[in-house]
């Protein structure tokens, strides 16, 4: 009687357990294979946002542009956001307003962010989901007709700033920052919140730790030490805006991680959100 070189169902199912093993082993290193290329592309589009700012900062006399505006022309509804109460506080998920494809939107530094190979994170997006817990998004997020998130990366607000709330904070020029190696012009923020730590995610163009009123009251509670600047409850209470955590994080808590800053020296490197001050305030 012939042979059979059929598999047995035994055989087949040995064949099963091997592969079903190998996914296990594999799947892990394949994610964080991801994840260290989604960092990579992440520092990429920041390392563009570093040249864009050394350009505008050569064509206006060493002067930064408004963070408020450096994405976009104007901070009243533009027609695609006519429906939103918090426009302003959406653009990052608003498609209608999306710069590439909306460049007459464009604010003082558009034109520079040209070359820029994204906008946004390729990690924040997988994050940025509809339920975000931004109070701003809870308030008005059903109100976008158009969902996608786009941006990510928001501008230092002391530097250049008209708001009086940072009036003694903030620097004009580059050439008042002592430390550029120390000090970020763009960062990442996340849309995210802890509010023991952050009183919102991202929610605007700039990023603003806090106050004048608020950093003198940290700055006398840690004796001036600016390193013991950090948010939550083991530091001087919640901020307004922290750096991204999502980098690195722990699978349980995507805020524990680090979030990549654009320096104004020109290199890109990550920090933790217990680090934001430190590196957001210029006058080091």
């Amino acid at each position: 009687m012939r042979k059979s070189n059929a598999f047995t169902l035994i055989e087949l199912l040995v064949v099963i357990a091997v592969i079903a093993v190998l996914m296990g082993i594999l799947m892990p290193a394949l994610g964080k294979a991801r994840e260290l290329a989604q960092g990579a592309a992440c520092k990429g589009n920041l390392k563009n946002y570093t040249i864009a700012m050394a350009m505008y900062l050569d064509d206006h006399d060493r002067k930064f542009c408004l963070p408020e505006m450096c994405y976009f022309s104007k901070l009243t509804a533009f027609p695609g956001e006519a429906y939103l109460s918090d426009h302003l506080h959406l653009r990052w998920c608003n498609g209608d307003v999306e710069l590439k494809s909306h460049p007459e939107c464009g604010g003082m530094m558009a034109k520079y962010l040209g070359d820029a190979r994204a906008f946004i994170c390729p990690t924040f997006k997988t994050l940025a989901v509809r339920h975000s817990d931004d109070q701003f998004f809870m308030a008005s997020g059903a109100s976008i007709r158009n969902y996608e998130p786009w941006y990510n990366y928001t501008m230092n607000a002391y530097l250049g700033s008209a708001s009086g709330d940072v009036a003694a904070t903030r620097v004009l020029k580059d050439t008042e920052v002592k430390h550029p190696a120390t000090t970020f012009s763009f960062t990442e923020e996340s849309a995210r919140v802890d509010t023991a730590y952050n009183a919102s995610g991202l929610n605007d163009t700039f990023m603003i730790p806090g106050s004048d009123s608020m950093i003198k009251s940290w700055l006398s509670q840690t004796g001036g030490d600016l390193r013991q600047v950090i948010p939550g409850p083991e530091g001087v209470g919640p901020f307004y805006d922290v750096i991204a955590g999502f980098h690195n994080a722990p699978t349980s808590d995507k805020l524990r991680g680090r979030g990549n800053c654009a320096f104004l020296d020109g290199h890109v490197e990550a920090f933790s959100r217990a680090e934001t001050f430190y590196y957001a305030y210029p006058k080091k």
